[in-house]
């Protein structure tokens, strides 16, 4: 998938939670914390889903493409996509959560989780359960970085899968900015990550 649908998709599943149950992470997560959490740390910093929604293309694509493309096979998708790196940041922020009440790094690995669901990483098992299938990541089909970048605008362009996918992403980002400008909330969003 591309940015707008990463993003897009990851925001409002996240916005929609949030309206629906008013709670950044499920109540199970929540339950043993209740009496000593606030409302305060409780709100979700918009921002962070933003970030979270490409944090495993913002770790991947440089590594894979720009700095070490002959080393991993031009793959973009290497340690940030796989089940260990969502298990071992999910765990630090459930850590964080517990012991300090911050639920960043948690809304950070929830939305990476949702990056991996929307790449469809069961596709590929030898990233997504790395290191138990072997050490190497498997090989790519793109040759450079050009090639890369060509084969996504194609895919863009004729790939249903990707084109809705970026239309919905879009509009959900839309409509997102649009309310926050309604509501004057624009400079709350920039400065705390705040939808209200």
């Amino acid at each position: 998938m591309l940015l707008f649908a990463h993003t897009g998709i990851t925001l409002g599943a996240v916005f929609l939670w949030d309206r629906v149950f008013h709670q950044p992470v499920p109540p199970v997560i929540t339950k043993p914390l209740s009496s000593k959490i606030t409302g305060t740390v409780r709100k979700i910093d918009y921002r962070l889903v933003l970030i979270g929604s490409i944090l495993p293309d913002i770790i991947d694509k440089p590594i894979g493409h720009l700095f070490f493309g002959d080393t991993f096979d031009n793959n973009g998708r290497l340690v940030a996509h796989t089940l260990l790196f969502f298990v071992l940041l999910f765990g630090y922020g459930l850590f964080r959560f517990y012991y300090q009440g911050k639920n960043g790094v948690l809304v950070l690995a929830i939305c990476s989780g949702f990056h991996l669901v929307l790449d469809s990483m069961w596709d590929i098992p030898q990233t997504l359960f790395w290191p138990l299938k072997g050490w190497r990541f498997p090989e790519s089909d793109v040759v450079d970085t050009i090639d890369w970048i060509k084969q996504i605008a194609e895919a863009a362009h004729t790939d249903p899968s990707y084109y809705v996918s970026e239309a919905t992403g879009i509009t959900i980002l839309v409509v997102f900015f649009y309310l926050l400008w309604r509501n004057k909330s624009i400079i709350r969003f920039v400065k705390h990550g705040a939808y209200e």
